[in-house]
């Protein structure tokens, strides 16, 4: 669907306004499973008759399905639940690291039903062949007009509107054009994004139901580096060339390590995946003959099983991660700080070390509505959140432009 369009006098135009309450009753739906049409009436602010309308339209295209319920003891007819049809639409999702990418098939609930892995290369021209291989083989099988379009999550620093990589340092990407080699001969739309920041919307999109969205908070990605995605008042900060946040490389350590991005002691080189490896490696020196030991879902799973040096070395890389926190926390005052990939899965061995530094460095008064969450996706944060990026072009306004969702809880108080 494309973008609602305005009147010159700022007004909704009619064509406009029916798919803004479309996508309005849409998103309701997939965010209220088995709603009813008052239901929906309820929560969107239309009339009962408006939302009839489109339902009904919903259900004509086959987005929508209705439940009947049948042998009900209940007097008077009861409210039909409504549900999205699954398998409508679809979306693919691309999440592109260090450590090879995943390409991603995804219904209209956000459930992955086929996946294809591509092995790193470092040639980047073959790697992204290889990637688009991937998806035009995941999509080959479906019609046109089931598939959404893709996400992509791209590393560094990038244009989004082309899915040129500017600079991607530990990758060594400098002037990739990832988009023009991804989307070739493909029709279907393309969008990228930054992986840390659709990290951050996939927490947001993917919430549970029985949980209040976060509005105000940071996700830390902790692999390929550390990255920042951050969410102030739902929307993403992006800043004046769409390269805010990137705390990954402030200062820790004046005089610590040096860094691809030419600094020295930036934080990513003591809290990423990136830095437990490297210490692990240390430890353990000539020991280390598998590489696949130290990668950091090992070191997690060793440290779990009693691994003294692997254990070590977490709490050492978390500590860090902490300092870190503490940046976060004054700089942009967050309701939540939510960790991914090694930090998540290991969190319950961690959480008193990262705590403890926090509350070593920031003042008892600060902290009093601050939580740290492990994310609830782990190591599938950024894949879903190229997901959501689709999902968000199909169920809101998306003003990609500026990459937020502008009409996620607007309610129309307008007719169909």
């Amino acid at each position: 669907m494309p973008a609602v369009t305005f009147t010159t006098g700022g007004a909704l135009n009619k064509s406009a306004l029916r798919e803004a309450n479309e996508r309005l009753v849409l998103n309701s739906i997939r965010q209220n499973p088995c709603a009813s049409r008052s239901d929906l009436a309820r929560i969107t602010g239309l009339s009962r008759s408006s939302v009839t309308f489109i339902v009904n339209r919903l259900v004509r295209k086959k987005v929508v399905c209705e439940e009947r319920m049948e042998n009900h003891s209940q007097v008077g007819r009861r409210p039909t639940p409504l549900r999205l049809r699954a398998d409508a639409m679809m979306a693919v999702g691309v999440e592109i690291s260090l450590s090879g990418a995943r390409v991603a098939l995804a219904d209209l609930t956000g459930n992955m039903v086929r996946q294809k892995m591509v092995a790193w290369h470092p040639n980047p021209d073959l790697f992204l062949e290889k990637i688009h291989e991937a998806i035009r083989g995941i999509i080959e099988p479906l019609s046109p007009k089931q598939i959404l379009g893709v996400g992509v999550g791209l590393p560094g620093f990038l244009d989004r509107a082309t899915g040129k990589v500017i600079a991607a340092e530990n990758f060594d990407w400098f002037g990739v054009e990832a988009g023009n080699l991804l989307r070739k001969k493909l029709a279907c739309p393309f969008y990228f994004e930054n992986t840390a920041r659709l990290s951050a919307l996939a927490e947001m999109w993917f919430c549970d139901g029985n949980r209040k969205p976060l509005r105000d908070f940071v996700f830390v990605t902790m692999r390929g580096g550390l990255g920042t995605g951050v969410m102030i008042n739902g929307q993403i900060l992006r800043g004046a060339s769409s390269g805010a946040a990137e705390f990954g490389h402030t200062t820790l350590y004046a005089h610590g390590r040096r860094c691809p991005c030419g600094n020295t002691g930036c934080w990513e080189q003591y809290a990423s995946d990136l830095a437990l490896r490297r210490r692990y490696a240390e430890r353990c020196g000539e020991a280390v003959r598998d590489p696949a030991a130290a990668e950091p879902e090992a070191i997690v799973a060793m440290a779990r099983e009693g691994d003294a040096i692997a254990l070590r070395v977490l709490r050492e890389t978390a500590h860090d991660a902490g300092m870190g926190f503490v940046n976060l926390i004054m700089a942009l005052n967050p309701e939540a700080i939510i960790v991914g990939d090694y930090l998540a899965e290991g969190w319950d061995l961690v959480e008193d070390i990262v705590w403890a530094e926090v509350r070593k460095r920031v003042p008892a008064y600060y902290l009093t509505a601050v939580r740290i969450l492990p994310s609830k996706h782990a190591l599938d944060s950024s894949l879903l959140g190229a997901v959501a990026l689709v999902f968000a072009q199909f169920f809101t306004s998306f003003d990609h432009g500026n990459g937020n969702l502008a009409a996620s809880s607007v309610v129309m108080r307008h007719s169909a």
